[in-house]
């Protein structure tokens, strides 16, 4: 099966756990438990949502490696083969205080390189996906690249830990920038900038399974997706990321190597 045919199966995985997703918000009984903190939370349907997905994989791709946020990893100790990286609800604590501004991803790599991915916007009904090759789409509509353009040009997007922990280097990228604005949701957050409604994503350190679908759609996209050093993303580890077209990006890394 080609990656075209697959992403077109996978889709189906993606908006029947939309669906499901949207379904839930009604149910008071879903259990709610905290993880590291009150501020991280897991709930039922992310471990719902996670196994769903991981079914549909076993199914039909047998032989594929598999980390989940939630749980389900098989043994990688590299990035060599197939490996669907799954983020069930990303914005967990938007979705039990909000019911809005969170989202579902599922990205699958081969041989550490991003080939399919999906973040499915739940409430706005929209899903972001891309094939390798083949560009990235909003639903059915493809998405333009980017044009460049600086820094004071465009919104910027921080992570709520970047603003509390580095307020010296968040302040100096907000001065420079029209604004800032945070949703908490990192999919939703680079999903922002794949659309160009922020011209740069700005984090703390991220797991795998937060940045994989956009590292992906990004790159597609043609945008620089790195750590804040500049460095390439190593999806072994947590990685602080800027993803921004090029101007932009370069003008961000410079106040964290300067």
């Amino acid at each position: 099966m080609d990656y075209v045919a697959m992403a077109e199966m996978v889709r189906e995985w993606v908006n029947e756990a939309g669906d499901i997703l949207r379904e839930s918000l009604t149910d008071t009984s879903i259990k709610i438990e905290e993880k590291s903190a009150p501020s991280d939370l897991v709930t039922e349907m992310d471990r719902f949502i996670e196994a769903f997905y991981v079914n549909k994989i076993r199914e039909n791709f047998p032989d594929h490696k598999i980390y989940g946020e939630e749980g389900t990893y098989d043994e990688i100790n590299d990035l060599s083969g197939f490996i669907w990286i799954i983020d069930p609800i990303d914005g967990t604590l938007n979705y039990v205080k909000q019911k809005s501004n969170f989202c579902t991803m599922l990205t699958l790599f081969n041989d550490g390189e991003g080939v399919l991915a999906f973040i499915n916007d739940v409430i706005n009904k929209r899903v972001y996906h891309g094939v390798k090759g083949h560009g990235v789409r909003c639903n059915d509509e493809i998405l333009e690249p980017v044009p460049n353009h600086t820094l004071k040009d465009g919104l910027v997007a921080l992570n709520t830990k970047m603003v509390m922990l580095q307020p010296e280097t968040s302040n100096k990228i907000v001065k420079e920038a029209l604004g800032v604005r945070l949703i908490g949701s990192a999919g939703l957050e680079m999903v922002q900038v794949l659309t160009n409604r922020v011209s740069a994503y700005v984090t703390t350190p991220l797991n795998s399974w937060d940045i994989a679908p956009g590292y992906m759609l990004g790159t597609e996209l043609g945008l620089c997706f790195t750590r804040t050093d500049g460095l390439p993303i190593n999806l072994m580890e947590k990685n602080p990321i800027i993803i921004a077209n090029s101007t932009t990006h370069r003008e961000i890394v410079s106040k964290f190597i300067n």
